[in-house]
Parts: structure tokens; C-alpha cells; sequence
């Protein structure tokens, strides 16, 4: 496991008294806590497996929000879902967009088909600042962040007019109907 080897002390603690509160009161009653990873990482770095997987990510991962999960977007915006090999472009952004100090910590998140997912920890031996990649020269990041905001508004009313407001198996946000969608037409 993972957590045990990275989760500073608070995160642990929190947890071992959530997982006590829930044998005593009972699961159903007391929700499970999620640790918050981003205490342990300075950076995160997912494959970009498509826009569900990272929304997902995104979702059930306190901490991993927007911000975290920037260089993996950037990587599917630029490129599209490259399988494994997404996880150099991630870095790579990492590396020329943020840069990383010397110790800094990398929790990379790969999945495959089915439910397999390997998560790795990278620490820089090194400090890298302001190396621009090649694999972004040219790269307007404020232009990225424009069209991925446009494109997130039509998705967030989407997913509001949504009746269970749940997301299916896999985290996926479920699909409209056909009446759903030619009632937003008009």
C-alpha cells in the first residue's frame, strides 16, 4: 500500500480514526474518508487516458483538483490519449511549465483496460527550472486554459440538468437522453 509510505502523520491518523469510527458506528453510517494525497506530492502526474479519467481522478481525490491535474490536461489537449507514452509529455510540462527542486515528489498514475493502475513515486535528484521542453515549444498555455473552460461550461449545464446528478460505474457522468438534448437545442 501506498499511503502508509507517503501520507504525512495527519493524513494517517485521520484515517485509522475514520476507519475506527466506522467499525464502531458502522459503515453505513459513517462515510469513508479518502486521504488527501496532495499533502504527500508536489506534483501529480496522470496518464491521460481521456477527459472522464482525469474528471474522475479529479472528483475522488481530495486535492487533486484543477490545478494538479493542469499538466495531464495539457498533455490531452496537446497530443490526444498517446497510451502510455502520455506520461513523458506530462512530465515534460511538469518540467518546463512549473519545474521541479531537488526532493521535490511525483505520484504518477497510470490505468490499462479493465481495473489495472500502476501508481509510481518519482523524486528529482535534481533541481529544473525554466528547461523548455521540446515537446512544448510554441505551446500557448493561456489559449489551453481558454478553450478548456469554453469547452467545460456547456458539460457543467449538461451534467446539471442531469435528474440523479450521479455518475455511472467508472465515474463517468451518465448521458442524456435524445429529449433531454433536443430540449436544450431550443
Amino acid at each position: 500500500a501506498l499511503g502508509p509510505r507517503v501520507l504525512p502523520l495527519s493524513e494517517l491518523l485521520a484515517f485509522a480514526a475514520n476507519a475506527v469510527a466506522r467499525k464502531v458506528l458502522g459503515a453505513k453510517r459513517v462515510p469513508a474518508y479518502v486521504p488527501d494525497f496532495s499533502t504527500a506530492f508536489e506534483h501529480v502526474c496522470v496518464h491521460t487516458g481521456g477527459r472522464g479519467v482525469l474528471d474522475t481522478i479529479e472528483a475522488a481525490l481530495p486535492g487533486m483538483g484543477a490545478r494538479a491535474l493542469e499538466p495531464s490536461r495539457a498533455s490531452l489537449y496537446r497530443y490526444g490519449n498517446v497510451s502510455s507514452s502520455s506520461i513523458w509529455y506530462v512530465l515534460a510540462y511538469i518540467e518546463t511549465y512549473r519545474g521541479l527542486m531537488r526532493g521535490d515528489r511525483v505520484w504518477q498514475l497510470a490505468f490499462g483496460s479493465g481495473f489495472k493502475c500502476n501508481s509510481a513515486v518519482w523524486v528529482a535528484n535534481r533541481r529544473v527550472r525554466g528547461d523548455r521542453h521540446a515537446a512544448w515549444a510554441g505551446f500557448d498555455v493561456g489559449r489551453m486554459r481558454d478553450d478548456l473552460a469554453a469547452s467545460a461550461a456547456p458539460n457543467a449545464a449538461l451534467a446539471a440538468s442531469q435528474p440523479s446528478g450521479q455518475l455511472l460505474p467508472g465515474g463517468l457522468a451518465s448521458q442524456p437522453s435524445a429529449a433531454a438534448l433536443a430540449a436544450q437545442a431550443h
